[in-house]
């Protein structure tokens, strides 16, 4: 069951997942589950389309540090994390970020781990760990699959996150959108698109993916291990 944090709805065959907690849709330990649950089970209903998007204008401002460090949850939270982009890797359907405003620190990573990802102009993406003096432990592990090296780099060690301009320049993003009226219009002609390959594609997708995931679960679990070192303590 989906947490009050996430609103889960149907379009047809296409599931639209919405983060709304608080202003910033930030993500703790029980939001992080709620999505990972649900996507399983939407993969295992076999949906067409899962779309990732945030209640209100942002899309996700990144893991809720100081509610992890006063409940005693990171270690919840890292653990539902690896599940979660690991599944978002491994399922049928494609998916697909409807970046509704910011996207940043683990917000950023869990809209790289989208298989397309759409921004609406004005958006800020990237990690902005550094600026408050840690680092994007989880959050840069699928970043690492959209983001070029040097500009992920950068990105991490001086937390200036990337205009959408920046982003769809270095192919981060795929598209940019006006405004957020146009976003969900986009989107699912975009989901259109990407459904004409049917069973095959249902098929083919996964195994495409894992041709560039390399020991991407490993890669996450080590990740998360040093994010519970950090936000443990």
């Amino acid at each position: 069951m989906a947490a009050e944090t996430l609103t889960v709805t149907r379009e047809g065959k296409v599931a639209w997942l919405a983060l709304d907690r608080g202003e910033r849709n930030l993500l703790d330990a029980e939001l992080a589950r709620a999505l990972a649950d649900a996507v399983a089970d939407l993969d295992a209903e076999e949906v067409e389309a899962l779309v990732l998007t945030g209640a209100g204008n942002v899309f996700c401002g990144g893991a809720d540090g100081p509610h992890l460090r006063s409940t005693g949850t990171a270690r919840e939270f890292a653990d539902a994390a690896v599940d979660l982009f690991t599944l978002l890797s491994e399922v049928k359907a494609p998916v697909v970020a409807a970046v509704n405003g910011d996207a940043l620190a683990g917000g950023f990573g869990l809209a790289c781990a989208a298989d397309i990802v759409l921004a609406v102009e004005g958006a800020s993406l990237g990690t902005i760990e550094a600026k408050l003096g840690t680092w994007p432990m989880i959050a840069q592990v699928p970043a690492s699959r959209r983001v070029p090296v040097k500009a992920g780099l950068r990105n991490a060690l001086t937390g200036v996150p990337f205009t959408t301009r920046e982003a769809k320049d270095l192919g981060i993003i795929d598209e940019i959108v006006p405004d957020g009226d146009l976003l969900r219009a986009r989107v699912t002609q975009i989901v259109r698109e990407a459904t004409v390959g049917g069973d095959a594609a249902r098929r083919g997708k996964p195994m495409l993916v894992g041709l560039y995931a390399g020991n991407y679960r490993a890669d996450l679990q080590a990740a998360a291990d040093a994010f519970v070192d950090v936000f443990g303590a």
